[in-house]
């Protein structure tokens, strides 16, 4: 056997480095539609529906556009669509959808006066709720624009998959024996290349690292996209090219062999002979009866699709959202107009404004829309408390929904008295107790969402890191979102965006799963509030995924 020395060879080549949380801000997701037991609007025969989606988003100041629309399915209540819509997901985003299904008429045949057309039935809901139902499969009745009937006019059934572009990992494994010897003084230095083929020539992706020393090297395993290898398509051509590595950069060309991934999928113990085109007749260098300049062998192939954020969601994974609220007295007295507790009829105020930003995307993720909502920091009957129900039930704080955690918070307001000090540990443990037992009794099913609104800085600020690092191996995020006019700096240490919190003790998160973000940067948008507490999301959710397969 032959002494192997490994180099690591630095390449001015941009290789693909792998997100860690396998998440893009945005996804494309193709709709795909079909309806039952629509209202018949023909005398003589059945209808001829088609649909027209439309979206509306804080984004567009909640103004309903049209995005796709349907073809016409002749001579049917029960229509299935080949025209599908496409459209990009932003899971940070409420996204509203509107479907209306209209009998076509020849009149409107040259028109987007979708008047001139019979109208059917219609229905409203969210990308997400459509995105997180049970394996993306959505369906609702459609009825009258005004709602005033209460008969179904038929059910929309939708759809939702991601837009197809492999997020397959391959991870490969070579080994070359019987190479040439390329050194005068020495055996070869060998590497591999790998090249897919493009329109303007061979576009380098992976290089493996230098063996020293050697004709027979055994390169380590190494991974790579398949979207990079061969940007998704399995039959485009790859170049497998052998090295011999040399200082000063002129390295000598071993032998060529080519391949597709399709055949790579084949398994291991494939072998290619390595060609080197100067060996062949009428070469520079062609040797007669030359074979080759070397085996290459695949030793190991594995594929992984690793599952994405909506493929979890699809699969059933339920996103719990709790809401905990900031009740100390450096909020100032609820009946002082300066008060960040201070309550208009006719102006949210902050915390409001946060918890309605937020909640409203979350809520579309949770099948039960049931919304534990807490308090800290204030005195409750009497005692200083520092996790209390806004329900004021402490065997249920559950508020159905945003509206449910808006009446809830305004009542609270007037039943308790602001005192203080600020502690987040309770509360972070409380919400970590239900994530702990939820993992332990269904790994994956839930994940839970922890949002913290307060006006100042943290009193409990060493026992809140230690909380952090113990709900990091949960399945459990924290948003902090900070109102009023207070300096936040220390809330910044918490977010472990840069380097990673740890406690006093030195024990370090394993996963960055706390996202600050102050109030009033985004407080005249609402989108861009929710898009900057929220973007990090699904990425913690992937890694916690991962870290516990």
């Amino acid at each position: 056997t032959h002494c192997q020395h490994r180099v690591t060879l630095i390449w001015p080549l941009a290789t693909a480095k792998m997100a860690a949380s396998g998440y893009s801000p945005s996804t494309e997701v193709v709709l795909r539609l079909h309806c039952k037991d629509l209202k018949n609007k023909d005398t003589f025969s059945k209808s001829d529906p088609f649909v027209v989606v439309e979206m509306s988003s804080w984004a567009t100041r909640n103004q309903w556009r049209e995005i796709g629309k349907t073809e016409v399915v002749m001579n049917s209540l029960n229509p299935s669509f080949v025209n599908n819509v496409k459209l990009e997901y932003h899971f940070e985003e409420l996204q509203r959808i509107k479907f209306t299904v209209y009998d076509f008429d020849k009149s409107g045949a040259n028109s987007n006066d979708y008047s001139k057309h019979d109208f059917i039935g219609q229905v409203e809901t969210s990308l997400g709720e459509i995105v997180g139902s049970s394996g993306g499969h959505f369906h609702k009745n459609l009825y009258k624009q005004d709602k005033s009937e209460t008969k179904s006019r038929g059910v929309l059934h939708a759809t939702a998959e991601e837009a197809h572009a492999t997020k397959d990992i391959v991870e490969l494994r070579f080994r070359g024996s019987g190479l040439d010897k390329k050194d005068f003084f020495g055996k070869s230095d060998p590497y591999l290349e790998i090249s897919m083929q493009s329109h303007n020539g061979w576009t380098v992706v992976h290089r493996t690292e230098i063996i020293k020393r050697t004709l027979n090297p055994t390169w380590k395993p190494f991974k790579l996209p398949v979207i990079m290898l061969c940007n998704g398509d399995e039959e485009r051509p790859l170049k497998l090219a052998v090295y011999d590595w040399d200082f000063d950069g002129s390295h000598d060309l071993i032998g060529t062999a080519t391949t597709t991934m399709h055949i790579l999928r084949e398994g291991r113990d494939l072998s290619w002979d390595l060609i080197n085109p100067k060996k062949l007749p009428g070469g520079k260098k062609a040797k007669k009866g030359y074979k080759n300049s070397g085996i290459l062998t695949l030793l190991s192939i594995t594929v992984d699709s690793p599952k994405t954020f909506i493929g979890y969601l699809q699969d059933g994974m339920q996103l719990h959202c709790t809401v905990a609220v900031d009740f100390t007295a450096s909020n100032g007295q609820p009946q002082s107009l300066n008060s960040l507790h201070a309550i208009n009829p006719y102006k949210p105020n902050e915390y409001q404004a946060a918890i309605q930003a937020v909640t409203t995307v979350l809520e579309e993720y949770d099948s039960d829309k049931l919304i534990p909502a807490l308090g800290y920091g204030a005195k409750v009957r009497g005692q200083v408390s520092h996790a209390f129900s806004l329900t004021g039930d402490e065997s249920n704080p559950y508020c159905h929904g945003v509206a449910g955690v808006m009446a809830m918070y305004a009542r609270t307001i007037s039943a308790v008295e602001l005192w203080g000090p600020t502690y987040f540990a309770p509360i972070i443990k409380q919400t970590s107790q239900f994530a702990a037992q939820s993992h332990a009794k269904k790994p994956g099913g839930n994940y839970f969402v922890l949002l913290m609104i307060t006006d100042g800085v943290i009193t409990d600020m060493g026992a809140t890191r230690q909380a952090i690092v113990e709900a990091s191996h949960l399945p459990i995020s924290i948003i902090i979102v900070g109102v009023g006019a207070a300096d936040f700096s220390g809330m910044e240490a918490l977010d472990g965006d840069d380097v990673r919190i740890s406690d006093d003790n030195g024990n370090v998160a394993v996963r960055d799963i706390v996202q600050f973000v102050p109030f009033r940067k985004y407080s005249l948008d609402p989108a861009r509030l929710s898009g900057e507490v929220l973007h990090e999301l699904p990425g913690q959710v992937l890694e916690y995924m991962k870290q516990h397969s």
